[in-house]
C-alpha cells in the first residue's frame, strides 16, 4: 500500500567454474594425490606429444630422495605444469583434448606457425592467462565468456486514472501510484542493467508474465478486489517461479487486514484495545474506552481515515461507522485512542533486519495529543506537518520503538522491506498500528524515502538495496567465497550496503550470473 498522495513533481562476477571438458581435464590430472594411492602412481608422465614444446621439461616422476642442504628431503623435480585452456585456445584446438587423444603416441601439435619477425617457432605461444579472460570476456564469445545476458524484470504496479470513478469516493484510488512514481522506478532500475516492462496489475497480467519470461518481478502493485488483494501478484510469481520483490502472498493478506495483524503481533508488541464492527448490531456490545479511533479495518494509503475519524462519544462513533460501512462496504476496525506521538518506523533485510529510520510526525498547529494523520494532512503534508527524523523523542523511547518495530516485522514474516507505523502513549511505550509491507516508494513524499533520506540514504541506494535484498533471499544473487588476503571475503559487484549478518562474519555479498530463462507453460 503506497502512501497517501503527496503533491510530486512531473516526472559481475566471472563464472569461476570451467567448461564440461575443462572439468574433465582437471579429473583425468588430479594436482593432489588420491587419497590411498601412493604419490609416484597419482602423478603421471606428461604426453608424450607436448615434449616437443620447447618451453616443457620431460618429466618422468617425483623423486623424493635428494636431501637438501639443510638435511631436509625434497623433490628434485616439480611436475610440470598441466595444459590449460589457454593453452588448448593458443594451440588451435576448439576444445580439450580427449583423454585418448592426449595419450596416443602419434598425437602432435598443429604445425609451428608464424611469429610477428616471420620466423618459426616450435613453441606455443601462450596469452597472459588474465589478458585471454579479459579477451574473452569483452567479445562474448569462447567457452569461459563472462559476458552476462541482460536480466528481464517486471514492474508491477496499478497506475492512479486521471480521474475516478463516479460517485465512488475521493479516495477510491488512493493506493495506486502515479506516473511519475512509476517512472522514476522504471529508470532506474533500467539504469541498474534490467530490461524493465511496466506491467499492470490487472487480469491480463498472467498471460503477460508468462510471454515475458521475465528473471525477476518488482512488486508495488496494491491489486483490485477484496482484503487479498495485495497478495495476488505474489502468488502469481510463486505459482509461475519467478522471484520477486517484497513480502509473499501470506504476509501481504495478514497485513492489509489490520485485525489478522494486531492478533498475530499481540502480545509480543503492544497495540490498543480494538474491536472490530461488520455491522451496525456489533457496537452494541463495545466495551471500548472513549476516545476512539475509526477506521476501514483493510484498507490501505489512509483511505477512510479523516480528521474526524477520533470520536468522543458512541454518538460520533455510530455516525462515522455508518458512513464507512456504506462507503466502503468493508469492516470497520475501532481501536482505543492513544494520546502520544505518530511515528512511523522503516525496516529492510531478511536475515538480518535494520532499522532504515524513524520519522515523527509533529503537527505544526494544535495538540500533539490529539492529532490525527488523516488523509487531509497527508494530502497537504508541507503545510501540516513537519517530520523530525531522527524523531524529537528520548533515547530510551527511540529504543523501545525501533526493538517493536523489528519484533512486529519477524512477527508478521516481512521480507525485503517494510513500513510498521506506532502511537507513543504517555508512558513512553510504542504501541502497534499497523505495518505495511508494500510502502510508498515516490522519490520525493514517500514516507520511507524521506526518512531514509534524513538518515544519510539516498533514494536509489534504497531501491538497489530492496532488489539486493530479494535476489539473495530467493537465489537470483548467488554468494561465491573467495579467499582474500587470509579472510573469508566475497567479490562485490557495486555494492550497496552488505546484509549485517554476512558483514559480522566477514562476508560482502558478490553477484553472480543470471539464471537462465525458465520455459513456462
Amino acid at each position: 500500500m503506497t502512501d497517501a498522495t503527496r503533491t510530486e513533481p512531473p516526472s559481475a562476477l566471472s563464472l569461476h567454474e570451467a567448461p564440461p571438458a575443462a572439468q574433465a581435464v582437471a579429473a583425468d590430472d588430479p594436482e593432489e594425490p588420491p587419497s590411498g594411492r601412493s604419490l609416484q602412481a597419482a602423478v603421471r608422465p606428461l604426453p608424450a606429444h607436448l615434449l616437443q614444446s620447447s618451453d616443457v621439461a620431460p618429466f618422468a616422476g617425483p623423486r623424493l630422495t635428494e636431501t637438501a642442504s639443510d638435511g631436509s628431503l625434497r623433490n628434485a623435480r616439480k611436475p610440470a605444469p598441466r595444459l590449460r585452456q589457454t593453452d588448448w585456445t593458443e594451440a588451435g584446438l576448439a576444445s580439450a583434448p580427449s583423454h585418448a587423444a592426449r595419450t596416443a603416441p602419434s598425437a602432435r601439435l598443429p604445425e609451428p606457425r608464424k611469429i610477428a619477425d616471420g620466423s618459426s617457432s616450435a613453441t606455443v605461444q601462450r596469452l597472459d592467462p588474465a589478458a585471454a579472460r579479459r579477451k574473452r570476456s569483452a567479445s562474448g564469445t569462447g567457452p569461459l565468456s563472462t559476458r552476462r545476458k541482460t536480466r528481464r524484470l517486471a514492474l508491477i504496479c496499478n497506475l492512479k486514472p486521471a480521474n475516478g470513478t463516479p460517485g465512488g469516493p475521493d479516495d477510491e484510488f488512493e493506493e495506486f501510484d502515479s506516473p511519475a512514481t512509476v517512472q522514476a522506478l522504471a529508470g532506474l532500475l533500467g539504469a541498474e542493467g534490467y530490461a524493465v516492462t511496466v506491467l499492470e496489475a490487472d487480469r491480463s497480467l498472467p498471460r503477460r508474465l508468462v510471454a515475458g519470461n521475465f528473471d525477476l518481478v518488482f512488486n508495488i502493485a496494491e491489486g483490485k478486489g477484496g482484503r487479498c488483494r495485495e497478495a495476488l501478484v505474489p502468488a502469481l510469481c510463486e505459482l509461475l517461479g519467478i522471484a520477486y520483490t517484497g513480502s509473499d502472498p501470506l504476509t501481504l493478506a495478514a497485513t492489509l487486514d489490520k485485525a489478522v495483524a494486531k492478533r498475530l503481533v499481540s502480545p509480543e508488541v503492544r497495540t490498543p484495545r480494538w474491536r472490530t464492527v461488520r455491522t451496525m448490531a456489533d457496537l452494541q456490545d463495545l466495551d471500548l474506552r472513549f476516545p476512539v479511533f475509526a477506521k476501514p479495518n483493510d484498507e490501505g494509503s489512509s483511505k477512510g481515515i479523516r480528521d474526524d475519524s477520533r470520536c468522543e462519544d458512541f454518538a460520533a462513533l455510530e455516525s462515522l461507522c455508518t458512513r464507512l460501512l456504506d462507503t466502503y462496504g468493508r469492516p470497520v476496525l475501532v481501536e482505543e485512542y492513544v494520546r502520544g506521538a505518530e511515528v512511523t518506523v522503516g525496516v529492510v533485510g531478511n536475515l538480518q533486519p535494520e532499522v532504515v529510520g524513524i520519522m515523527h510526525v509533529v503537527p505544526i498547529q494544535g495538540d500533539a495529543g490529539d492529532f490525527v494523520y488523516s488523509l487531509e494532512v497527508k494530502r497537504d503534508w508541507e503545510n501540516r506537518v513537519r517530520y523530525a527524523i531522527p524523531p524529537e523523542l528520548p533515547p530510551e523511547t527511540c529504543r523501545r520503538i525501533e526493538e517493536a518495530a523489528l519484533r512486529a516485522f519477524r512477527l508478521l514474516d516481512c521480507r525485503d522491506v517494510a513500513r510498521i507505523d506506532f502511537r507513543v502513549d504517555e508512558t513512553g511505550e510504542p504501541c502497534f498500528i499497523e505495518a505495511n509491507p508494500l510502502p510508498g516508494l515516490s522519490p520525493t513524499s514517500g514516507d520511507l524515502v524521506l526518512m531514509a533520506k534524513a538518515m544519510g540514504w539516498s533514494w536509489e541506494g534504497l531501491i538497489s538495496r530492496i532488489v539486493r535484498e530479494a535476489e539473495f533471499r530467493q537465489g537470483v544473487l548467488r554468494p561465491t567465497l573467495v579467499p582474500r588476503e587470509g579472510k573469508r571475503k566475497l567479490a562485490t559487484v557495486k555494492p550497496i550496503r552488505p546484509l549485517p549478518l554476512l558483514a559480522a562474519a566477514g562476508l560482502e555479498i558478490a553477484e553472480s550470473a543470471a539464471p537462465q530463462p525458465r520455459a513456462l507453460v
